[in-house]
């Protein structure tokens, strides 16, 4: 669920404006598809602009976060985030194509899209990992750079799902550039909306 904090600045406003953003509420968007959780849509009034608020750890059009919290046991449940479709099929999980008496449950298809799809979002599909997407991820070319695109995606794990991991995981996003520019509330006490490859949002940042 997003939490229910407004940012106080929308994408369009630009450090030291004279008239500060006016950002309202419009609802929170119940989907019957696409994302399992609710999404807050907000208005800025006066750049006459809308935008979605996502939960950390989830990205547009996602129905799973990238990566999800392991249990008591220190295990995580593979078929409940991206990166967990990647680590199934590395350690040789795949999942089976169809459903069975008409089931929900993963199946193959969507276990290759996943992995896929964070794939190309990070940059990790293309022959040579950029530097600048290894600079942002911390994570060096050996990690990422060998193997299949399962391999490099299931790498994302060591990250961990903290805040910090999730802003290294926007700042590599952002630099490759599929998904458009990305913002980000950096902050438990901060509402305002930056761009993730500001200088606040690297100071967020830890080394993985």
């Amino acid at each position: 669920m997003v939490p229910d904090r407004m940012p106080d600045r929308c994408v369009k406003s630009k450090e030291g404006d004279a008239e500060a953003c006016r950002i309202k509420g419009a609802f929170w968007r119940e989907r019957t598809t696409g994302p399992r959780y609710a999404l807050r849509v907000v208005r800025c009034r006066l750049h006459r602009v809308g935008f979605t608020l996502y939960p950390e750890g989830h990205v547009p059009y996602g129905r799973v976060p990238v990566l999800n919290e392991p249990d008591e046991t220190g295990e995580i449940d593979t078929k409940a985030s991206l990166v967990g479709a990647a680590i199934a099929a590395v350690d040789g999980e795949q999942w089976p194509e169809e459903l069975i008496e008409d089931e929900h449950g993963p199946v193959q298809r969507t276990q290759r899209r996943r992995i896929k799809w964070l794939g190309m979002a990070v940059g990790l599909d293309r022959p040579q990992v950029e530097s600048s997407v290894l600079s942002e991820l911390g994570l060096n070319a050996v990690e990422v750079s060998a193997g299949s695109l399962a391999q490099r995606v299931a790498a994302l794990s060591k990250l961990g799902s903290d805040s910090a991991s999730w802003s290294r995981l926007v700042g590599a996003i952002d630099v490759v550039g599929r998904l458009g520019s990305v913002w980000v509330m950096p902050g438990p006490n901060c509402y305002r909306l930056s761009p993730s490859r500001g200088v606040l949002a690297r100071a967020m940042r830890e080394p993985p």
